[in-house]
């Protein structure tokens, strides 16, 4: 099923999560675990910061709240922390991290379950300049 907000896709938001193994890199030999790229599109708009609801987050930062709209859920491994890339459109991409992601009440149970099939999975993003 597709999200109801598919029409208005406005960005491509791509997560760098834990792979499978290690990588060695071959001028240091340092080992490092390997890390895998998911994308998704999404709905996003850019909202202030409210140190109450952010709280430790500085205000004149930007924070993009929204849906990831296809795939329509995110892979367990994406959570708070997580980083990775936003680009609206063809701008230049922007580091992110996970502030919230998926709704409070969840993806399961009769609210959840329909929300998340009508519109996707909640998220909020913490632009780093």
């Amino acid at each position: 099923m597709a999200s109801a907000l598919s029409s208005v896709k406005n960005a491509v938001v791509t997560f760098q999560v834990a792979g499978v193994g290690t990588v060695t890199d071959p001028a240091t030999g340092n080992v490092s675990p390997s890390v895998k790229s998911l994308a998704y599109d999404a709905f996003l708009k850019a909202v202030s910061v409210d140190p109450q609801v952010y709280p430790g987050i500085n205000v004149d930062a930007t924070i993009f709240e929204g849906y990831v709209i296809k795939p329509l859920e995110l892979d367990d491994r994406i959570g708070v922390g997580t980083e990775g890339t936003l680009t609206f459109g063809t701008a230049s991409a922007v580091q992110f991290e996970v502030v919230r992601a998926r709704l409070g009440y969840g993806n399961t149970g009769a609210l959840g379950e329909r929300l998340s099939a009508i519109l996707g999975t909640r998220i909020t993003l913490w632009a780093r300049d």
